[in-house]
């Protein structure tokens, strides 16, 4: 099932000045558009017919019937989960304010990027990874914190990655990549650069890419074999990473589940063999 409000808030940026113009009042008043004809609808929002039609292909539809039929489904099945209103920092929230804020923010970001995330999609890239001779990991900034977190997990399972903190070195790797090796792209945006250089790289060599960013039309996701799209409500002027950096590593943390879960019984021995104890510190007798 498609998420449509979900679908609607992601791609706003990319859609014409008429068309965000219709996502908007959809997100607003979701149950009262379900029963909208494509005229009602555009009277409604001041637009027109084709620009109602043209706003419902840009998030994946054939045409405003297939929209509809999902946006029922979406209201009769999430009911007030499927649409949320992002508060904005202002400078005058308190803590507790923030703490509640931020919480809610990563909490509703976890659930929309599990409406995005195919079961399919997700299984595709978990046995390339199985198969894959080496697991090379892309991503600068809060990506890169990212990517080191899965090299660190798929360290402990002796699955062979490579990351490289600087940018020139990735280009490196990416371009010392084979059919072999799969690699995974982090980029929020989908629109940083130095990863489309990368991808761009790792293309011509034939390697495998699944990119990890969000689910607009992007060079990243263009570029990509395998998208595993991620939700994000940061705030209107980013402060930083912060419900995109999550996530992410909730992406991350189903790929190596899922990776662990199919190669179950190797991955058990080197957890055993690769557990480091920890001796216990403080107390009489180093107790």
């Amino acid at each position: 099932m498609k998420n449509v409000l979900l679908l609607l808030r992601e791609n706003q940026e990319s859609m014409s000045t008429a068309e965000a113009a219709v996502a908007k009042y959809i997100c607003e008043n979701p149950e009262e558009c379900a029963h909208l004809t494509v005229r009602e609808l555009a009277e409604k929002t001041f637009s027109s017919p084709s620009s109602v039609v043209r706003m419902c292909r840009t998030v994946g539809f054939a045409g405003y019937r297939e929209f509809r039929q999902e946006l029922l489904l979406d209201v009769h099945n999430l009911g007030e989960a499927g649409a949320h209103e992002e508060t904005e920092l202002d400078g005058t929230a308190t803590v507790a304010q923030i703490l509640d804020s931020i919480t809610q923010r990563n909490i509703q970001c976890l659930k929309d990027t599990r409406y995005l995330l195919e079961e399919k999609e997700v299984g595709t890239c978990v046995e390339l990874l199985r198969h894959a001779r080496t697991v090379l990991l892309f991503g600068i900034g809060a990506s890169l914190c990212v990517a080191r977190d899965a090299y660190l997990k798929f360290l402990r399972v002796d699955k062979p990655c490579v990351l490289n903190d600087d940018w020139h070195s990735q280009l490196l790797q990416a371009r010392n990549a084979t059919r072999e090796d799969v690699a995974i792209i982090f980029s929020y945006s989908g629109q940083t650069k130095e990863m489309i250089e990368c991808m761009e790289a790792l293309r011509e060599n034939g390697c495998p890419r699944i990119a990890v960013t969000r689910s607009v039309p992007s060079p990243v996701a263009k570029l990509a074999n395998h998208c595993l799209y991620t939700a994000t409500n940061e705030f209107t002027f980013r402060i930083g990473a912060l419900s995109s950096r999550m996530a992410q590593l909730n992406v991350v943390d189903i790929l190596y589940a899922a990776y662990v879960n199919a190669e179950y019984d190797y991955c058990m021995k080197r957890f055993v063999i690769t557990h480091i104890l920890k001796e216990k510190s403080g107390g009489e007798g180093g107790r």
